[in-house]
């Protein structure tokens, strides 16, 4: 740790003398408490989820468009008997234009992948593993891009087999119509020196095309129909399975209270989760079904540029029946810079705090 930090300073002093530099850095603080009430599930297990992140990021940025960045995440666990639970580092390389965004490093996944829904990545990923390892690119703006980007997840030892994700995303959007669509592809392959187990991919892509509304005085709704395709396979079984289903999107928010929904109707996925896992599988174990409903309701508490706090209560529909799961975060940020340009929201509840 103090190597790391010594070779931060020599390299931030490097920049220094050469360019006009801007200093910049934050501190923020994550709270989550995520309770799944999952025991009727044949698909999920039934658990809670707590934790705290305290982030620390500090950066020199220069011409305008470059940057670099180093920090230090630490994860506290309630209950464990560890002071620190995890420790994450944050350091990265920035480029950025109006037309073009680029990053290459350890950096924090919901930054730059915003996008995707638990269709791709389950909530746990983003609690647990917030940090993407490799490069994001991205042309364009919020409302017409394209991207893409490599998640290195696991370099080959005696452990542990060799794993990363790749993908793109993009949308196109005119007035209130825009069509968009998501994709990746988890590979996994042996560990080191052990070539049993072979390559284990998991493709999929969905494409969808819907409208988007929202006003000056804070409603949002936005309505969306697609497709998600996939394939799965197991190289050396020459096993291959290609699942395709039907997604709908209807989300509304009005006054920081809203609701998110998603369904989806097709071919049950996940085909060999007994024997590969969540380390080939990623999004929610629910579409191990045919039929499946996440219909998410929340209150935004707070909404600050310094701090949100939001409650979410979410039903799963699945295998028949109803499933319960809440959630509550707590987010705090200071500092002289943040990638979220927040400023303060007013809701009717705001005058309580």
């Amino acid at each position: 740790m103090r190597q790391f930090v010594i070779f931060l300073v020599i390299v931030f002093s490097s920049i220094e003398v050469l360019y006009a530099r801007e200093y910049k850095w934050n501190v923020s603080f994550e709270y989550f408490f995520n309770n799944n009430e999952y025991a009727a599930s044949t698909f999920a297990a039934d658990n809670t989820q707590i934790g705290t992140w305290l982030n620390t990021l500090g950066g020199i940025s220069w011409d305008n468009s470059h940057s670099i960045f180093g920090g230090i995440n630490f994860l506290k666990i309630p209950g464990t008997q560890h002071t620190i639970d995890k420790i994450d580092l944050s350091i990265f390389y920035e480029f950025e234009t109006s037309s073009v965004f680029f990053r290459a490093g350890a950096f924090p996944r919901q930054e730059v992948l915003s996008n995707y829904n638990t269709f791709f990545f389950r909530d746990s990923i983003n609690l647990f593993m917030p940090q993407m390892q490799g490069v994001f690119f991205r042309l364009g703006n919020r409302n017409n891009f394209v991207n893409a980007w490599l998640d290195w997840t696991g370099m080959p030892s005696a452990e542990q087999r060799e794993s990363f994700l790749f993908g793109f995303s993009g949308r196109a959007s005119h007035r209130i119509f825009f069509a968009d669509f998501q994709s990746y592809v988890n590979h996994l392959s042996n560990r080191a020196f052990d070539y049993d187990l072979g390559v284990s991919e998991q493709m999929q892509m969905l494409a969808s095309v819907g409208i988007e509304h929202q006003t000056a005085k804070g409603f949002h709704t936005l309505v969306s129909a697609g497709i998600l395709a996939s394939s799965e396979r197991l190289r050396r079984q020459q096993l291959v399975y290609r699942p395709l289903g039907f997604v709908a999107r209807a989300d509304a928010e009005f006054w920081g209270i809203g609701t998110q929904n998603l369904l989806y109707l097709g071919n049950p996925r996940m085909k060999f989760y007994e024997r590969e896992g969540s380390a080939l599988y990623w999004q929610t174990p629910f579409l191990q079904g045919s039929t499946y409903l996440h219909s998410r309701w929340y209150i935004r508490l707070l909404e600050t540029p310094f701090a949100q706090v939001r409650f979410d209560y979410n039903l799963h529909f699945t295998e028949g029946k109803m499933l319960h799961q809440q959630m509550f975060t707590v987010s705090a940020n200071i500092g002289n810079w943040s990638k979220e340009k927040n400023t303060r929201t007013s809701f009717p509840w705001s005058k309580f705090f």
